[in-house]
């Protein structure tokens, strides 16, 4: 196939990848934001351990969980771009 025969098929539509990308995005963005913000708010209940006794604090179990929805909405991200691509 020739460069100039590549120039004339249709573009590939990239904006519902981008509109799902944005989307991902702002619900991170709310989920950490919330995290830094029940810092900001109550430093107290973020330092309280898990269970009494317990070395963990509602932080690290936070930030964990802040963690992982990252790697769970990128998983997302990707499945649902892949089935976007393939139509």
């Amino acid at each position: 196939m020739s460069a100039e025969e590549t120039h004339l098929e249709a573009p590939k539509n990239d904006l519902p990848q981008a509109r799902l990308g944005w989307i991902m995005a702002c619900i991170q963005t709310v989920i950490y934001g919330s995290f830094v913000g029940t810092f900001i708010v109550s430093p107290a209940t973020m330092t309280r351990p898990i269970a009494p006794g317990m070395a963990v604090t509602v932080a690290t179990v936070g930030g964990l969980l802040a963690i992982l929805s990252t790697m769970i909405l990128t998983g997302l991200y990707v499945l649902l771009a892949n089935r976007l691509t393939a139509r």
